[in-house]
């Protein structure tokens, strides 16, 4: 193999291999010759550099190759092929990472709504966010923007006027374990600390995101976020798209806001018999099932076999009308299940759907999880807020109550005229009401991670519940599902 190729891939004569040091719009022509090319992607990749498509410089004048001909071919091959033909799966093989810095909690979640892209968000359980910080650009005129950020302030000055009196209580509350490193000891109080406050934390402080998302999928997402009813969001993704334009140019060249997504709710406001507002709070639950899949046991059973063996669906519900025929099948399919192994993908073929109401902070938490399908509440004050019984067994209760109700009638002032933007002054104490949709095989995901000992008391309870309510239809997986439903006064170690 010519060793012209070792700049460009980890390996010159194994049949798995990485690419490196080419742009992301060339590594995703290469892989598109796959579909229109007998040769494999290094023998492509050595025609264009004998072609001189690859103009590479010197390496004692750059460190790496410049690749100004390379880039032009891949934008005159997009052109034709992704914009003209609208082949766009050709631009899932161009990947680009963006940090998005000091955008609100609330922006950030717009942003993290694009199911197929990683995201690292900085954290509110280990981070203590500085008092002064605040999203201050949402589009308020002056009145209500001058009482967004007074009210916003006085929560952040709460939270940070109480951050080391509730660590000093904490540390006398839960002294150094035997055995555990002080300083180790003393991180975990600090990160217990940030737990109990962060439902002070408004919607609108800054946070940081790093994403990596692939081409399609980011010129789709920023054409939703340009539709957005925030200014900051569409600023945002007019800045995403500028940057990786830097990248990606030919694919992200005709973004732009959907029309269809941007009216939406304008459309349905005018429908006929749309329910525009509840008067009223809702049944205080944490989780209740809405529905679920019918015969979940004979459902399974019969998706085991068809995974398995290549039955028929209706070979194999047939196969499975026996109770104790499909549990043993099912045992079976679930027994053995290593510490690390995800459930076995025949559990997607049986569906859950549950109504939440817990607090904003624990919806962010769980709103991660990809193949969940949750709806996307407005932030507000009507459910109510969650206060832990920690602040007020330590004496804090009052003062984080006093800071958390203050802001209800600023909140409803600002929301009169501009119902997204109050969202901005919301702590994430408040609670929200949303819909999650999942399957089987992600609900033990969910479930199995955030009911976890060292997992925030405010979504380990939503997991817990999530738990119980799968079981109280599939006992029969008691015995599969590895739920944790104790209750830790101290869950870091």
């Amino acid at each position: 193999m010519d060793d012209r190729l070792a700049r460009y891939v980890t390996n010159l004569d194994r049949e798995v291999f990485a690419l490196r040091d080419l742009p992301e719009e060339v590594i995703a022509v290469l892989f598109a010759f796959y579909s229109r090319s007998r040769d494999d992607l290094r023998t492509n990749l050595l025609r264009l550099l004998d072609d001189h498509e690859l103009d590479v410089v010197g390496a004692a004048m750059v460190t790496a190759p410049t690749l100004g001909a390379a880039r032009e071919k891949a934008r005159a091959f997009h052109e034709k092929w992704v914009v003209g033909y609208g082949h766009s799966s050709v631009a899932e093989h161009a990947v680009v990472h963006l940090a998005v810095e000091r955008c609100s909690i609330l922006a950030a979640k717009a942003l993290e709504e694009a199911r197929l892209a990683a995201y690292t968000e900085k954290s509110t359980r280990y981070v203590r966010f500085d008092e002064g910080t605040l999203v201050t650009d949402i589009g308020l005129p002056a009145p209500l923007a001058e009482s967004y950020e007074k009210h916003a302030r006085r929560l952040l000055a709460v939270y940070a006027q109480l951050a080391d009196r509730v660590e000093r209580s904490l540390a006398a509350r839960y002294p150094v374990p035997e055995g555990t490193n002080p300083k180790a000891h003393g991180g975990a109080l600090r990160a217990h600390a940030c737990d109990l406050l962060r439902g002070l934390l408004p919607a609108g402080v800054p946070t940081n995101v790093g994403v990596t998302i692939n081409a399609r999928v980011l010129e789709q997402h920023i054409g939703k976020m340009l539709g957005s009813p925030l200014a900051e969001v569409r600023r945002m993704a007019g800045a995403m798209r500028d940057e990786a334009s830097e990248m990606v140019p030919t694919l992200l060249k005709y973004t732009s806001p959907s029309a269809h997504r941007t009216s939406v709710h304008e459309r349905v406001m005018r429908a006929r018999g749309a329910l525009h507002a509840v008067p009223e709070p809702q049944e205080d639950v944490l989780v209740r099932r809405i529905d679920h899949s019918p015969d979940p046991l004979r459902t399974l059973a019969t998706a085991v076999q068809c995974d398995l063996f290549g039955a028929s669906w209706r070979q194999a519900w047939h196969a499975a009308h026996d109770p104790e025929h499909a549990l043993s099948l099912v045992r079976a399919y679930l027994s053995d299940r290593g510490a690390h192994d995800a459930p076995m993908r025949a559990l997607e073929q049986v569906q859950f759907r549950f109504e939440v109401c817990c607090d904003y902070g624990a919806w962010r938490d769980l709103q991660r999880h990809r193949l969940v399908s949750a709806t996307t509440p407005r932030l507000g004050t009507r459910e109510g807020y969650v206060l832990f019984e920690e602040l007020d067994a330590m004496g804090f209760g009052p003062v984080v109550r006093d800071a958390l109700e203050s802001i209800t009638e600023p909140h409803r002032q600002i929301a009169a005229s501009h119902p997204w933007e109050a969202q901005y002054l919301v702590p994430l104490a408040y609670r929200v009401r949303y819909v999650l949709q999942a399957n089987l095989r992600e609900l033990f995901h969910l479930i199995e991670l955030r009911s976890a000992r060292q997992g925030h008391e405010a979504y380990r309870k939503v997991a817990q519940a999530l738990g119980q309510s799968v079981t109280e239809v599939c006992p029969w997986l008691g015995e599969h599902l590895r739920a944790d439903y104790a209750a830790y006064p101290f869950a870091r170690h």
